[in-house]
């Protein structure tokens, strides 16, 4: 008597439809498997479209295990070559920091030489970068100029940033007065207050070739609110001994001088916390930061040395030295 005469019918069925999808699924796996023994030698020998697409099998786990840092190398190669897809995934590797540290700008170069090629995720994510300052100064209009691009070459999801940016540009209209006010020649001590924050709104700010998180840099985005300047960062993955930490920055950037200089305060709101050490983890003592924000406000009396450089005391103990 066959079993399936001993069982109720939904589960017979059931159990069919379940041996079928793993039937399905299985050969699914040994076509792509197929096509990643195929592609390998072709892409190790130089061929551009075969390095990209093994790059994608590494990105998805199609054909072999999933493996981004695989993934992003064959990408770099192809992109290195003028495929314009792959040029797209490099720049979306440094833009959410998969693989390597994320750098907006480095994302942002990336995505230009797709762009170049009309391809239009890359001509959305260039539209994402100037809308919110990612790396540039904001600039609506070469956010929406990208994103018409991107949406006249069929990629729909475009159309919600040119909606919010019509919104923004709109509301800006609103509040604007009609009248513009006289325009006063700045003082020669206004100017160079005004070039003081000219630099360091410049960005590109980095501590030990790191980006910093509390001035305008690859990892954080900065914003003029009257004479001061707030930041907050993206978030930020360090190792602290015992665990691994994921936070947040938020800082004020304010007291700008004719002379250069200039104050900072920051706070740091810690997300995740992982203790990473066993035998700390087994002593049951505490790690020395707790999730949310953290108590201690650290603080910064800064001065611009020249376009490319800036020296610090923190809390009044401490020289640091940034560089662009």
């Amino acid at each position: 008597m066959n079993i399936l005469t001993k069982i109720p019918a939904k589960l017979a069925i059931l159990l069919i439809f379940m041996t079928v999808t793993l039937q399905v699924y299985a050969a699914g796996d040994y076509v792509w498997e197929a096509k990643f023994a195929k592609e390998l030698p072709k892409a190790e020998q130089g061929n551009v479209k075969s390095q990209y697409a093994i790059g994608e099998m590494y990105e998805k786990g199609k054909g072999t295990e999933a493996d981004t840092n695989k993934a992003f190398k064959w990408y770099v190669e192809a992109a290195g070559k003028g495929n314009k897809k792959a040029a797209y995934k490099v720049g979306l590797f440094y833009y959410k920091g998969q693989a390597v540290t994320k750098n907006y700008r480095i994302a942002r170069t990336w995505f230009t030489k797709s762009a170049d090629k009309h391809y239009a995720r890359a001509e959305y994510y260039l539209g994402e970068i100037y809308e919110n300052g990612r790396g540039v100064s904001r600039n609506k209009g070469t956010a929406l100029k990208w994103y018409k691009r991107a949406l006249a070459g069929g990629y729909g999801t475009a159309s919600g940033g040119i909606k919010r940016v019509a919104s923004a540009q709109a509301a800006s209209k609103r509040i604007s007065p009609t009248r513009k006010p006289k325009r006063v020649a700045p003082t020669t001590t206004a100017r160079k207050t005004i070039s003081t924050i000219e630099t360091v709104l410049k960005g590109g700010w980095k501590k030990r070739k790191k980006p910093v998180e509390y001035l305008p840099s690859s990892v954080n985005t900065c914003k003029r609110t009257g004479k001061n300047l707030e930041c907050e960062s993206d978030l930020i993955k360090r190792n602290i001994g015992m665990a691994d930490i994921n936070y947040t920055t938020k800082a004020i950037i304010f007291s700008f001088k004719s002379d250069g200089r200039f104050k900072v305060s920051y706070r740091n709101n810690v997300k995740t916390i992982k203790v990473t050490d066993e035998e700390f983890a087994e002593s049951g003592e505490r790690v020395p930061v707790k999730l949310g924000w953290q108590d201690a406000e650290h603080k910064l009396a800064c001065k611009v040395e020249n376009s490319k450089k800036i020296i610090c005391t923190k809390n009044k103990t401490r020289k640091v030295i940034l560089k662009r």
